[in-house]
């Protein structure tokens, strides 16, 4: 009896899985952001898997070959980035903030959607931004905070929404928020900058979270994420 209804049940989730090309896999978090126009949209942030991928074996043949992916594999199963941008970053740039992964991204998300004390925050320039981030995330490009005489009311915006309480001659971090940082990969020199630049202005590195991999990392393991399409 019990064999039968193990049956059917996997019957039922392999006509449910065919009839869905998309599905997610574990490790998937609810969570609510706001749209570019205001809204706000409710989302499953997790690893998108394709039916037709789960038949790909792991195998040398299928992941390496010249191009780093057989063409057997179909092509919704892979995807092509450019490998030669900018200067790698160590695995930790700072001995009191912690470098993240993806899982650790996604535990933040879900915290986060409980705690406003806490935010998620892409660092590069708003076009990027616009263009492909991870849901959930704000944006601060990193150059608001790095030239702040340049960008006056963009850095005091930033610190207010950071939880820095301003005075004429000192900053108040006491109430500063618990912050994750990104920008395109583990490459990119944005988010890195902009935190030593808040640690220099004495921001508790112990309250900033590095994800080093980026939106590289994010879209190479097919995460969810948002894109307006230029």
């Amino acid at each position: 009896m019990i064999k039968q209804i193990l049956l059917t049940l996997l019957c039922f989730t392999y006509a449910f899985s065919e009839s869905n090309s998309t599905i997610l896999q574990d490790n998937t978090v609810e969570a609510q952001y706001r749209t570019q126009n205001g809204k706000i949209q409710e989302i499953n942030i997790g690893r998108n898997l394709d039916i037709k991928c789960k038949q790909v074996p792991i195998a040398n043949g299928s992941f390496w070959s010249d191009m780093y992916a057989s063409q057997e594999v179909p092509d919704v199963c892979k995807a092509t980035f450019v490998t030669t941008s900018g200067q790698l970053s160590p695995m930790k740039i700072h001995d009191d903030v912690e470098t993240f992964g993806e899982l650790e991204v996604l535990d933040f998300i879900e915290e986060m959607q409980e705690d406003e004390n806490m935010l998620l925050i892409d660092t590069r320039k708003p076009l990027w931004y616009k263009y492909r981030t991870i849901p959930t995330a704000i944006n601060i490009p990193f150059e608001y905070i790095l030239k702040p005489t340049h960008f006056k009311k963009e850095f005091k915006a930033a610190f207010k929404r950071l939880g820095v309480q301003e005075s004429k001659k000192s900053y108040d971090f006491s109430q500063a928020k618990t912050i994750v940082l990104f920008c395109n990969a583990s490459w990119c020199g944005q988010s890195p900058a902009m935190i030593n630049s808040l640690i220099s202005f004495g921001y508790p590195a112990k309250k900033i979270k590095w994800y080093r991999g980026g939106m590289a990392s994010w879209l190479g393991l097919n995460m969810t994420s948002t894109k307006i399409k230029p």
